[in-house]
C-alpha cells in the first residue's frame, strides 16, 4: 500500500505521524461565550436580570424609576421626578446593600441618579 503512494504523499504521512500536537476541536463553552459576546446577548440578559432585581429592591419607588447601565460599578438610575430622586438619595446605602446582596458576580459601588421624564 505504501508503494501506491507518491514520494510527496509518503513524506506527508511521515510528517503527520511525527507531529506531536494535533489540533483539537474547540470546546462548546468557548464557542458559546464568544457568540454571546459578539451578539450582545449577555448584556441583554444581565440588563433583564438587573431590571427584575431593581423592581424588588426599589420597592414602591420601582414604578417611578428605571435601572440603567452599570459602568465601573456605578448604576445609572432614571427617576421620574426630583422627589423620587431625593427619596432614593436618602435610601442609597440601604438600596446598595440590598442590590449587592441579590446580584451575583457584580458589585455596585454607587448610584447615579438622574431625572428624566419617561
Amino acid at each position: 500500500m505504501t508503494n501506491d503512494l507518491t514520494p510527496e504523499e509518503q513524506r506527508f504521512n511521515d510528517l503527520r505521524k511525527r507531529q506531536r500536537f494535533t489540533p483539537s476541536t474547540p470546546r462548546i463553552d468557548s464557542i458559546l461565550s464568544r457568540l454571546m459576546s459578539k451578539t450582545g446577548y449577555s448584556r441583554v440578559k444581565s440588563a433583564n436580570a438587573l431590571d427584575e432585581i431593581w423592581g424588588e429592591v426599589a420597592g414602591p419607588l420601582a414604578s417611578a424609576t428605571k435601572a440603567g447601565n452599570v459602568r465601573r460599578g456605578v448604576l445609572d438610575v432614571i427617576c421620574k421626578n426630583s422627589a423620587v430622586m431625593q427619596e432614593l438619595t436618602f435610601q442609597k446605602q440601604m438600596v446598595l446593600q440590598h442590590l449587592n446582596g441579590k446580584l451575583d458576580g457584580q458589585k455596585i459601588k454607587d448610584l447615579k441618579l438622574r431625572v428624566v421624564d419617561f
